[in-house]
């Protein structure tokens, strides 16, 4: 007789607050924007689900304005499931680096959702979300589609049947997807049609439809279009994706712009070998060793890498180290 199946069980709501960071100082002091910012002790536990730690974010913003007007200001928390973790980055921009946010006028127009992918996709997220909420589905499941890479996959009964949508679809479709993702004033509508467009078969079509959306005014969009560019970079014998637009994300002013840029970079680097060292060094230098020391791994780890990967050797997490080598390396001055 087979073992009766066992109850899934919902994800623990407790993660423990590792600390905070800030990202984007070049002259205000550090020291006391982080006695501004404030914030609970390293090692207190909250319930994210309950909004435990709300709170936090919510008073802390504005003291920190109050005392210095920023051009731009973002906190973000970022989790970590399987060590039940959290922490929290403020980036910001300060006055005089506007330059940081060139990014593109919003689109303002309509287009017609093309043969229902859009709506069909949200269907599918919602109850993605159900299941995740009921531990039905795991918290860290990545792939389990037919795309070049998803998040959430397909793989539970209730979802296997709907991915026929998108596999028949979006080939279809492709060019009215590009014209949403370039012409639509609907923020969401353009981040689902970079999602969507995954499903393309040719990684350089691929990369000619997404590079123009890494100045998308919309976070979203800018993420996936990043996330997506150095996936179709992944594993490919030779560079397919134009350097200037990812090394000008890197100094974008989210967390969720520089760590994609620094993966679809990563990519790059292990195709075309040192090549460009020169070229990524005198642009992005200064952003990836400020990067290679955040503890916040989602940062850190693929800024390491890229420096790794075009010293040929690791000098490890002596951020001073990495500082003196670029300033060796590079053949033009550090930005001020």
């Amino acid at each position: 007789m087979p073992p009766a199946p066992q109850a899934s069980v919902a994800p623990d709501p407790l993660y423990l607050f590792e600390g905070v960071e800030v990202f984007g100082l070049r002259k205000l002091p550090r020291e006391e924007l982080l006695r501004l910012i404030g914030m609970p002790a390293p090692g207190s536990r909250f319930n994210l689900e309950a909004g435990e730690f709300t709170p936090h974010l919510v008073e802390s913003k504005p003291r920190l304005l109050a005392a210095h007007p920023l051009p731009f200001c973002r906190y973000s928390m970022v989790t970590y499931p399987p060590t039940r973790t959290f922490r929290v980055t403020v980036d910001l921009v300060e006055p005089g680096d506007e330059w940081r946010m060139r990014f593109a006028p919003a689109p303002t127009g309509s287009v017609e959702d093309p043969g229902g992918l859009i709506a069909a996709w949200g269907a599918y997220q919602q109850t993605y979300w159900t299941l995740r909420r009921e531990g039905a589905v795991s918290e860290t499941s990545v792939g389990g589609c037919r795309a070049l890479t998803c998040y959430g996959g397909f793989d539970h009964p209730q979802l296997a049947p709907l991915e026929a949508t998108f596999l028949e679809g979006v080939p279809r479709h492709t060019d009215a997807l590009v014209r949403v993702l370039r012409e639509d004033r609907d923020d969401s509508k353009r981040m689902t049609a970079a999602i969507l467009l995954s499903y393309v078969r040719s990684r350089e079509a691929l990369v000619r439809y997404l590079v123009p959306a890494v100045h998308d005014p919309f976070e979203g969009v800018r993420n996936e279009a990043l996330r997506l560019l150095g996936t179709a970079q992944e594993g490919q014998p030779k560079g397919l994706l134009p350097l200037e637009p990812v090394l000008e994300a890197l100094w974008f002013p989210l967390s969720s712009d520089r760590n994609k840029a620094a993966w679809a970079l990563v990519r790059v680097v292990e195709a075309e070998g040192g090549a460009r060292r020169t070229q990524i060094l005198n642009q992005a230098g200064e952003v990836l060793v400020e990067m290679a020391g955040m503890r916040q791994a989602v940062d850190r780890e693929p800024a390491r890498k890229v420096l790794t990967l075009l010293a040929g050797r690791d000098l490890g997490e002596d951020v001073a180290a990495w500082r003196e080598w670029v300033a060796r390396t590079r053949t033009a001055p550090a930005r001020h």
